[in-house]
């Protein structure tokens, strides 16, 4: 029978061993520190530390911190970065399938229906199928919600895109722009503001309305268009060699506190949209809604454009055929 002194020193050996074997991810956004889904990330890395009870602590680095947005893939892989939080349309240059998964412009109307894809759709497993060519693995695919266009002049169909300069990174977004005949200019989120307030851009295709209100965003553009057209993944990304080290209870705990990462951004901002546009109509700021035709015939634009970017690769074509079979399944596309 063990003496009371041993179990003591056995659990002190466990203790200690334990504390020796913590392990702290650095894992990038591309979002700059004030930005709502950057502090939601944040948060999620404490509920990490707390949930393996030390064993993997998480660091949130601002976007830019380490490296540019379009480079994080690269840094991840090459364990620069122990993973990132970002938007794959960042990597639209590698191979199209990145845009089709990060923002389906115009597909789907609610972040609920967005992560059902993630989840059910097929969409986390393509997600770590394209990044499997760049040693990196997809733990989830949340999103930030339905965005708002942020607009210093009023848009109220597309033909009022014409001329307008618009920021957006490279992507089925910034094509659709091209197509209702703006001009996209592709800058950094932690640039976006001073390049409206400096009108080196007249707009931004940027965060939902609630997140673009608490930035100050319409503060210097009066003009935003209310659930305009994009509903981009916030995918968290990391090393593939970092996670196949990690035990199972750790792999369960972070795939399951990363979607709900997904349910905390946007019950967050739908709380805060009411009255965040309330505000900002006492303010002078005019709210854009546009009708159900414009609507339709900018979502005609997008399925062109899903259907230019589903023929520049088999892994985009693999994107957008699942993407059409889980709209048809749900009944959201005939």
């Amino acid at each position: 029978m063990r003496t009371i002194g041993a179990v003591i020193a056995a659990a002190a050996l466990f203790i200690a061993g334990g504390a020796g074997a913590a392990e702290t991810w650095r894992i990038q956004t591309a979002l700059p520190t004030a930005h709502p889904v950057h502090k939601a990330t944040e948060r999620w890395a404490e509920d990490v530390g707390r949930m393996t009870a030390g064993r993997l602590r998480v660091e949130i680095l601002p976007g830019g911190a380490v490296v540019p947005p379009a480079d994080m893939i690269d840094a991840v892989g090459q364990g620069i970065l122990d993973g990132m939080a970002t938007s794959s349309v960042y990597f639209t240059g590698r191979d199209r399938a990145f845009a089709l998964l990060g923002d389906l412009i115009g597909g789907y109307q609610d972040w609920a229906t967005a992560l059902a894809f993630c989840e059910y759709g097929g969409g986390k497993q393509l997600y770590r199928e394209l990044y499997a060519a760049y040693g990196a693995y997809t733990i989830g695919c949340p999103n930030s919600g339905v965005e708002s266009l942020v607009s210093s002049k009023p848009i109220r169909s597309p033909a009022d895109f014409k001329g307008v300069k618009i920021r957006a990174p490279e992507g089925m977004a910034a094509s659709l722009f091209r197509k209702m005949g703006a001009s996209p200019v592709a800058l950094p989120p932690t640039e976006v503001f001073t390049a409206i307030d400096k009108k080196v851009v007249d707009g931004a295709d940027y965060s939902s309305y609630a997140m673009n209100h608490s930035l100050g965003f319409h503060k210097i553009a009066k003009y935003p268009i209310l659930h305009f057209h994009s509903l981009p993944v916030y995918e968290v990304t990391v090393n593939k060699a970092k996670w196949d080290t990690q035990p199972d209870d750790v792999k369960a705990i972070l795939e399951m506190s990363v979607r709900d990462l997904a349910v905390r951004i946007n019950l967050e901002d739908m709380i805060a949209e009411r009255a965040a546009i309330a505000a900002d109509k006492a303010a002078g700021v005019e709210p854009i809604v546009w009708s159900p035709e414009h609507l339709a015939e900018m979502r005609r634009l997008a399925a062109e454009v899903w259907a230019e970017y589903a023929q520049a690769s088999p892994m985009a074509r693999k994107a957008f055929e699942a993407h059409k079979a889980f709209l048809e399944k749900l009944g959201l596309l005939q």
